[in-house]
C-alpha cells in the first residue's frame, strides 16, 4: 500500500509538471473602422466595411499552446463586423484553422489567407488596405483573399527568404483543386514576393512585385499577369512618404489587356499606435465599359 502510495505521488508530481511546461494563451482582439465617404452617383454615407474603409471591422479569438521541444500549437476564428450597425457574420467567416509549428516550419488547415495574398502583401504599400489599387485591379494573383479548407505549409526564414505552399483537395471545392504558392523576400531596406495559383480547370496567374524603403521614402512596383482568372496583364507603380507623422501613399494600377487605370491617393495620421484617422481618394477605372467610379473617405480606425 505504502509502495503504491509513493509511485502515485511520483505520477502525480511528473504530471503536475508537464501541465506546468504546456503553457498557453487565449486573446481576443479586434478592428473597429468607420468612413464617412462620397461615392460617384451616391450621397455622402457612413460606411463600415470595403473599400470605403482602411480596414474590415472584425473580432477574433486566437491562441496558443507552447507543447515543448520548440513545438507549438495554434488557433485562430475570426469574424466580420459592420460597425456602422453592429450587423457581424453568422460564423468565423474570415478565418477558422488550426496550425502546427516548429524549427520545420509551420503546417495550417482551415479557412485563411492565401498564400498568394501574402505574396503580395509582402510589397504593396497599403499594407492590404480594403481600397487598395492592386487588389481593385487585379485582386491577389487574380483570386480572393481567402481559401477554405486550405492545407498549407510554411518553410522556416532562411536568409529572408520563406515559402509557403497551399493546396485545397477536388472534395473540398466542388470537385476542382487548387494550388497556391509564394516565395516572400523581406531583409533590410528590400522586400519582395512571387504569387503563383492555379485551378485544376483553368490555366495558372502569376504576379511578381518588390519594394525598396530608403528610411523616409518606399517604392513600390509590380507586374500582374491573371488572364486566367478572368482579368489581365498590368503593373502597379507607386511610393509612400512620411512627412512627420503623417504618411502619405500614391499608387497607381494600369491592365493594358482592358486599358483601365486605378489610383490611390491615401494620407494617414496615428492617433496613438492602435488608432489613426485617415483620408483616401481613389479612382477605379472601367476602361472603355464603364464609367470610372471615384470615391473620397475620410476615417476613423481603432485597433484593439
Amino acid at each position: 500500500m505504502k509502495k503504491t502510495s509513493v509511485v502515485l505521488a511520483a505520477f502525480a508530481s511528473l504530471g503536475a509538471s508537464g501541465v506546468a511546461q504546456a503553457q498557453s494563451s487565449v486573446a481576443l482582439y479586434g478592428v473597429v473602422d468607420i468612413s464617412l465617404a462620397k461615392v460617384t452617383g451616391k450621397s455622402v454615407e457612413l460606411a463600415g466595411g470595403s473599400p470605403l474603409t482602411n480596414g474590415s471591422s472584425r473580432w477574433g479569438v486566437r491562441g496558443s499552446e507552447d507543447l515543448g521541444g520548440g513545438l507549438k500549437a495554434s488557433f485562430n476564428l475570426e469574424a466580420q463586423l459592420d460597425a456602422t450597425d453592429g450587423t457581424g457574420s453568422a460564423g468565423f467567416v474570415r478565418a477558422s484553422n488550426i496550425s502546427l509549428s516548429g524549427g520545420f516550419g509551420a503546417v495550417k488547415l482551415g479557412r485563411t489567407l492565401t498564400p498568394s495574398y501574402w505574396g503580395v502583401r509582402a510589397w504593396e504599400l497599403t499594407s492590404a488596405a480594403n481600397y487598395n489599387v492592386v487588389s481593385s485591379q487585379f485582386q491577389y494573383a487574380g483570386l480572393n483573399a481567402r481559401n477554405s479548407n486550405e492545407i498549407s505549409y510554411t518553410s522556416p526564414n532562411l536568409g529572408g527568404f520563406t515559402v509557403t505552399i497551399g493546396h485545397i483537395l477536388k472534395a473540398d471545392n466542388a470537385g476542382v483543386s487548387k494550388m497556391d504558392l509564394n516565395v516572400v523576400y523581406k531583409n533590410g531596406p528590400l522586400s519582395g514576393g512571387l504569387s503563383y495559383n492555379k485551378l485544376s480547370n483553368k490555366g495558372s496567374n502569376q504576379v511578381i512585385g518588390v519594394a525598396y524603403s530608403f528610411g523616409t521614402a518606399k517604392l513600390a512596383a509590380s507586374y500582374h499577369d491573371v488572364t486566367e482568372a478572368g482579368r489581365g496583364k498590368g503593373f502597379t507603380l507607386g511610393g509612400s512618404m512620411n512627412a512627420g507623422p503623417v504618411l502619405l501613399i500614391a499608387d497607381v494600377a494600369r491592365d493594358t489587356d482592358n486599358k483601365d487605370t486605378n489610383l490611390l491617393l491615401e494620407g494617414r495620421y496615428p492617433l496613438s499606435k492602435r488608432t489613426m484617422i485617415y483620408a483616401a481618394h481613389t479612382r477605379n477605372g472601367k476602361g472603355k465599359t464603364a464609367t470610372d467610379v471615384n470615391a473620397s473617405m475620410v476615417g476613423l480606425r481603432h485597433n484593439f
